[in-house]
């Protein structure tokens, strides 16, 4: 088996790279590349091949779904529960948990006018990112 560690690495800095480009209009890094990028991670790291394509799949469909400014803010956590909710097919973590709060608070400041320079689009898209790599990253090699 390759190193866990490493694997945990490639999870959460290509999370942050393909989620971030992903909304640079280069849809399909987020859409495709990365759910497959974290599927590979994932049969790496020890996951049943079943289990894994059944995330990578839902992951695809998931991040597929919208959560834009017309879109009402439960539809919203919904999606966010969504996308992070793919990984149970690869077991159970705290962060599938975590990860949700943590993406709409952060989406909550980003809509505002106070919040909208701290928090900015870039830096709330690389932290989803992130987070949808540590979720994989704390469930591989158990």
């Amino acid at each position: 088996m390759v190193n866990i560690e490493f694997l945990q690495i490639i999870s959460m800095t290509s999370g942050t790279l393909l989620f971030s480009w992903g909304g640079l209009h280069y849809k399909w890094l987020r859409r495709f590349l990365l759910p497959i990028i974290l599927g590979i991670v994932s049969l790496m790291g020890g996951i049943n091949p079943l289990h894994t394509l059944y995330f990578t799949l839902a992951l695809i469909l998931a991040l597929h779904l919208g959560y834009g400014e017309k879109v009402l803010t439960t539809i919203k956590f919904l999606v966010f529960c969504a996308i992070f909710g793919s990984t149970c097919f690869l077991g159970w973590s705290y962060w599938q948990i975590i990860s949700v709060v943590i993406t709409f608070i952060l989406f909550r400041i980003s809509n505002t006018k106070w919040g909208q320079n701290i928090v900015f689009h870039k830096f709330w898209e690389g932290c989803v990112g992130f987070l949808l790599g540590t979720c994989v990253a704390s469930l591989i090699g158990r």
